[in-house]
């Protein structure tokens, strides 16, 4: 070989052995490097699980106290200590095991975890925050975190934690607000207006009904003192009594005259009732209201009505006496201008003038009779008494006593009659007018009338049947009216069953009746309990 060969080869061994050199020495130095700092790493945990034993003590009243878990971790996840509820709460077997809190995250909320961690070191605390983790058991839960570093120091070297699980406050949270969000709903449609206060008075909310009913907006109504936005001092007054039966728990209605927006008057139906807080204390009221201004005019319309109409008929009461008085006068003078002309005249008349002369008495009686039962009509319903006691059963017993009866007549009384409250003269008047027709148009040779009962919720069902001529159907609905008698006789005025008529309906009742023409009559009439 080439003596020149030689020499470059063996300085190429010679450069090769000097490189491999040189490349034991960096990797011997990097190996003293990653010794010193394994060291430096284990004296790191060493110092850290002294620290945590020197303050285990201490810790140890903490975590035996604390109801929520409790949670210390190093930097990078890594569960150092943690007390039986947070074992509890994440689904460990023991609190001995090696885990990764971080590992436990969702991992959709992994980036902003990592962000959170970020400012965690930056502040040195983080509070109120909120994040899904996955238990042991792959069980999701909602918790809250108030958390903190421990320094040594001034060096972080982990964390700590207070983790309380609020999935059931979250779902109820939501519930809530989902109910509340229905309620809110019905109460913005719903044509009540609905007004909340406070127990100085003070509105904190209102629907939109009640802002149409108002006037105001919601925006404009919330804040303000309601009293002072509706209503005057005497109701204002009302609305201090109103309040201060709130406060003793107590619910009512109650009728409020106010102003709206526009200055116009109103007048509002409240249902108020006490609102509580959860600890039962009454921290204000929440009213239903309703506006029945058309109402209160209609009412007032009415009561000045009836006003006018009690005036009227009084003024046709004392009327009808005058003109009773002025008509009869002249009758009875008639009539006794009749009788002396029949003295006067004795012997000298004829049969022909005669049978005139008793015609005009007749009719001079009928006339009588005539302004007579007028008058008993007009004054039926006026000048009412209390109403008492009345046993109709001894009533109708003794009116029988006194009623003219032929002999072929009979009168029975199927069922003992009740007592009920009413106006004595007027229920005998009832009675008489219509056993009396009964007997009156009774064509049989031998006759009955009878009086019955029926015992219904909330009325006395009488019955007074005959079998006398009957009444045609086409003439059932006349008879009630006044002035109309379907049998015209010298003592019929056709004014008996229309005074019949209003005495039962001043007793809240009704009167009808059943007939067959030739075969009799049964008149039905309710009188109320």
């Amino acid at each position: 070989m080439d003596q020149n060969k030689v020499d470059i080869l063996q300085r190429a061994l010679a450069r090769e052995k000097a490189a491999r050199k040189q490349a034991e020495k960096i990797l011997e130095s990097k190996a003293a490097e990653l010794y010193d700092a394994k060291q430096k790493l284990e004296k790191s945990y060493s110092e850290l699980e002294a620290l945590l034993n020197k303050t285990d003590s201490q810790l140890q009243g903490v975590f035996e106290n604390i109801v929520d878990a409790y949670v210390i971790m190093d930097l990078m996840g890594n569960i150092l200590k943690m007390n039986d509820a947070a074992v509890s709460l994440l689904g460990f077997n023991d609190a001995k095991q090696d885990y990764n809190l971080l590992e436990m995250i969702n991992p959709k909320e992994a980036e902003r975890v990592a962000e959170s961690f970020k400012l965690l070191l930056k502040k040195g605390a983080l509070t109120d925050f909120h994040v899904n983790i996955i238990t042991i058991q792959k069980e999701e839960k909602l918790v809250h975190i108030n958390a903190s570093i421990i320094y040594d120091k001034g060096v972080p070297v982990a964390a700590q934690g207070i983790v309380r699980d609020i999935t059931l406050d979250n779902k109820y949270k939501k519930s809530l607000e989902a109910e509340r969000e229905k309620y809110r709903a019905i109460t913005a449609n719903m044509n009540l207006g609905l007004l909340e206060v406070d127990n100085d008075d003070v509105i904190l909310m209102s629907n939109q009904s009640f802002a149409e009913m108002s006037g105001y907006t919601e925006a404009e109504l919330s804040g303000k003192m309601a009293s002072r936005l509706f209503l005057d001092s005497e109701g204002s007054k009302i609305i201090q009594n109103e309040n201060s039966k709130r406060l003793k728990g107590k619910t009512n209605s109650y009728e409020l005259k106010i102003k709206n927006k526009l200055g116009q008057t109103k007048h509002w139906l409240v249902s108020g009732a006490p609102n509580y807080n959860l600890n039962g204390d009454v921290v204000g009221s929440i009213g239903i209201h309703l506006d029945i201004t058309d109402l209160k005019s209609l009412e007032l319309q009415k009561e000045r009505l009836l006003s006018k109409l009690e005036k009227s008929n009084d003024e046709l009461q004392e009327y009808a006496h005058i003109v009773s008085h002025d008509l009869k006068s002249p009758l009875r003078s008639i009539n006794a201008l009749v009788s002396w002309l029949k003295e006067d005249n004795a012997g000298k008349l004829d049969e022909t003038s005669l049978r005139n002369f008793a015609l005009i008495e007749t009719t001079l009686e009928k006339m009588e009779q005539l302004i007579s039962d007028v008058l008993s009509y007009s004054s039926v319903g006026t000048n009412e008494g209390e109403k008492t006691d009345i046993n109709l059963n001894d009533l109708v017993t003794d009116l029988i006593q006194i009623m003219y009866k032929p002999e072929h007549i009979t009168i029975e009384i199927l069922n003992t009659l009740p007592t009920l409250k009413g106006d004595k003269t007027k229920l005998q008047q009832v009675f008489q007018n219509l056993i009396g027709n009964a007997i009156k148009f009774i064509d049989k040779e031998a006759g009955f009338v009878k009086i019955n009962l029926e015992d219904q919720e909330t009325h006395y069902k009488f019955s007074i049947a005959d079998n006398g001529v009957g009444i045609e159907k086409q003439n059932h609905n006349k008879i009630f009216k006044i002035f109309h008698a379907l049998n015209k006789s010298k003592d019929s005025t056709g004014i008996g069953l229309s005074i019949v008529k209003k005495i039962v309906e001043l007793h809240e009742g009704e009167i009808w009746l059943e007939s067959e023409h030739g075969k009799g009559t049964t008149f039905f009439f309710t009188l109320k309990k």
